[in-house]
């Protein structure tokens, strides 16, 4: 039961309420503006798109001091290192699979780019050569399309490669110059003008039927350069060779044959060395330095082989090419290279492995900077600027010098 205080309040409560529902209903509605009523509401700000993810360029390392004694590397350790390191850089189960996802098939002609400059003990060794020939057959590639290479007979043959044709038991060994020659249609350019000197594709106005052959007797010791072995750097026979009355010059470099049209695929096997008129003979200078002739003109102050070897890399005739760079690391030399000089340096039984040679180049070119800190009481210069050619292959697009963007991986010998 409800009192007539209670009623009264309950009473009124209902008013409001009734109240409010009636002034509510009697609100006018205000119309939209014309030509806005029939316009959905507009939608709310889109979330920011986020980063793509940072890709990383993998970098493959393998080392063990021991396996170097006295400069002889131990060549069973040293064909197992490079071989685990192409598993591990491909996720494949086996040396012929890790090949075949590099882009290598048995139709290709691959040629095997090696380092011959530092002679028997400084140049690409024969074990670390021989894993890599030895993985491309069991690729599929037969013997006979498999060409050791690099640019001088007289170096190749210092360092224990005597150029010989393929066959189906062996692979064949191969040299620019002389030899297979440079392409006349494949020039790289730039503003820099050089003096040609024998070896040079338009040394002597054009007339290289004669040089091939001049050079070929000299190779053969014929004329007295590097003595009857054909060995050596230094030249006995007419200056007039070497040095004409009117120099010519050009800035004009030449393709080799064995990149432009011999090769089909090229594995790039350098050594780790310095070199001071381009920082470092890396995975960059030694190919680009390697497949032209008149690059004397862009190596030593003031562009130390900057912006002209990655240009050089860039240039699809040989970019398309490249299936991967193998460092051989077991010796590094810190100074006096890119010849041999034992003074400077360090046995160090290592290999990298990688498809960016940018992320290579960096990464040893720190390691070549402690050995100089280190080494006579600090007294040798950093390599500092005179390696830019580096970073400029990191902004040519070649590869990374960023260290947060190279995933360095070791694996056991």
């Amino acid at each position: 039961m409800h009192g007539p205080r209670t009623l009264s309040l309950i009473a009124w409560a209902m008013g409001v309420v009734l109240g409010g529902v009636v002034f509510a209903q009697d609100v006018p509605q205000i119309p939209a503006p014309a030509g806005l009523a029939d316009q959905p509401a507009p939608a709310p700000p889109a979330a920011p798109t986020p980063p793509p993810p940072r890709t990383l360029s993998p970098v493959i390392w393998s080392e063990d001091a021991n396996i170097v004694q006295r400069f002889s590397i131990d060549n069973t350790v040293a064909r197992r290192m490079v071989n685990r390191c192409l598993l591990k850089l491909t996720s494949a189960s086996d040396v012929g699979t890790a090949w075949r996802r590099l882009g290598i098939t048995p139709n290709d002609v691959v040629g095997v780019k090696i380092a011959s400059q530092g002679g028997p003990i400084m140049s690409s060794h024969r074990a670390v050569v021989q894993a890599i020939c030895d993985g491309l057959i069991a690729a599929g590639v037969p013997p006979t399309r498999i060409l050791v290479w690099d640019k001088s007979a007289s170096d190749m043959r210092s360092a224990g490669y005597d150029p010989q044709p393929p066959s189906d038991s062996h692979v064949g060994i191969a040299s620019v110059f002389p030899g297979t020659g440079y392409d006349p249609d494949a020039v790289y350019k730039n503003g820099i003008l050089g003096t040609l000197i024998w070896g040079d594709s338009e040394f002597g106005n054009g007339s290289n039927a004669d040089l091939t052959q001049q050079a070929s007797d000299v190779v053969r010791g014929r004329n007295g350069y590097g003595g009857s072995d054909g060995i050596g750097d230094s030249f006995s026979g007419s200056d007039d060779m070497l040095n004409p009355s009117a120099p010519l010059t050009s800035n004009k470099s030449h393709f080799a044959r064995l990149v432009t049209t011999i090769c089909t695929k090229i594995v790039n096997v350098p050594v780790l060395t310095d070199n001071p008129y381009v920082g470092i003979n890396g995975c960059m200078a030694t190919l680009a330095l390697g497949c032209i002739d008149n690059n004397r003109r862009f190596q030593g102050d003031p562009s130390y082989g900057d912006p002209a070897i990655s240009e050089i890399l860039a240039n699809p005739i040989l970019r398309r090419k490249v299936v991967v760079h193998i460092m051989d690391a077991m010796i590094a030399q810190y100074a006096g290279g890119p010849r041999f000089n034992p003074v400077f340096t360090k046995q160090i039984g290592a290999v990298y492995v990688s498809r960016d040679p940018v992320a290579v180049d960096a990464i040893v070119l720190q390691r070549l900077e402690r050995y100089r800190t280190d080494s006579m009481s600090g007294r040798l210069d950093p390599i500092g600027r005179s390696a830019a050619h580096i970073h400029g292959g990191a902004d040519a697009g070649l590869g990374t010098d960023d260290a947060s963007r190279i995933q360095l991986v070791r694996v056991e010998p």
